[in-house]
């Protein structure tokens, strides 16, 4: 179990490179599209497509790595209000209906990716992308998700039954 958890966490950890990496691509890009624009009247004309793909990448690989450092927003005014074993059990509801969430959005996210994949489907864009490298990244980011979900929910488990 120890091995899968450090592929595990090993995939997570490249998923939120890349994110990083299309975030600092997209903070140049604009930099570069301001300067350009500015200095030599020739802004980046595909620079809008570029960032609004490149947050579908941040956003859903960047997430996983989030969920495991429980950096996500939480609602104190109500976790303040109840008791500690209360709060546990209220965090095991919350992963459980997180990884049946993700597992159901990594599921239909597939289908359509493999769709777009398949039937070689084409973002109507001024490069012509293909709609299945913004589509692909819903799953995988999702299926990771899913899989956080449940180790977020079995260390609580485990640490509910510590203490009670």
């Amino acid at each position: 179990m120890e091995t899968i958890n450090k592929v595990i966490d090993f995939c997570m950890k490249v998923l939120s490179l890349i994110a990083a990496i299309a975030l600092g691509f997209l903070l140049l890009g604009i930099c570069y599209s301001t300067l350009s624009r500015v200095a030599f009247n020739k802004p980046l004309t595909n620079l809008v497509e570029y960032s609004t793909y490149s947050l579908v990448y941040v956003t859903f690989f960047g997430a996983p790595e989030i969920l495991k450092k429980k950096g996500h927003i939480n609602l104190d005014i109500i976790t303040t209000m109840i008791s500690e074993k209360a709060n546990r059990v209220l965090s095991m509801v919350v992963n459980i209906a997180g990884a049946l969430i993700s597992a159901v959005i990594t599921y239909y996210g597939a289908l359509v990716a493999i769709d777009n994949f398949v039937n070689n489907i084409k973002i109507m864009d001024s490069m012509g992308t293909p709609q299945y490298l913004l589509t692909a990244t819903i799953p995988i980011g999702m299926f990771f998700m899913t899989i956080q979900f449940i180790r977020n929910f079995y260390g609580d488990y485990k640490e509910k039954n510590s203490i009670a």
